[in-house]
């Protein structure tokens, strides 16, 4: 018993440890875009009622990240796989917009798998 015991205070121990050594990942900082805008050279910055009015025609809606000079662009997923154009539509007002998710890369294309959508301002 005495073993157990110490067994479940060692594991309760090693999980709580676990937990708080991650610490909160930190969201990318972005502005909301239309990605036709972008591709044509413009800024691509959208309010709230354009972003809705893409969403709506299956436009792309892009977060975009500069970088001094550079821009990348990342598509944002829900964390089922669909495409989270719509959440990001209702930011599209915020000057600045955090994705905190898994980024990920397939064929020369950015993805942050969203877990949370908030605004940065």
């Amino acid at each position: 018993m005495k073993k157990i015991a110490l067994f479940i205070v060692i594991s309760a121990f090693a999980i709580f440890a676990a937990a708080n050594s991650n610490p909160k990942a930190k969201p990318v900082k972005g502005y909301v875009a239309s990605l036709n805008a972008v591709v044509l050279g413009q800024d691509g910055r959208v309010n709230k009622a354009e972003a809705k009015k893409l969403a709506e025609k299956a436009q792309p809606i892009v977060l975009v990240v500069e970088k001094g000079a550079t821009k990348k662009i990342y598509f944002v997923l829900n964390e089922d796989g669909s495409y989270a154009g719509k959440k990001l539509a209702k930011y599209a007002n915020n000057k600045f917009v955090g994705v905190v998710g898994k980024i990920k890369r397939a064929k020369g294309v950015d993805f942050i798998i969203a877990t949370l959508i908030e605004s940065m301002d």
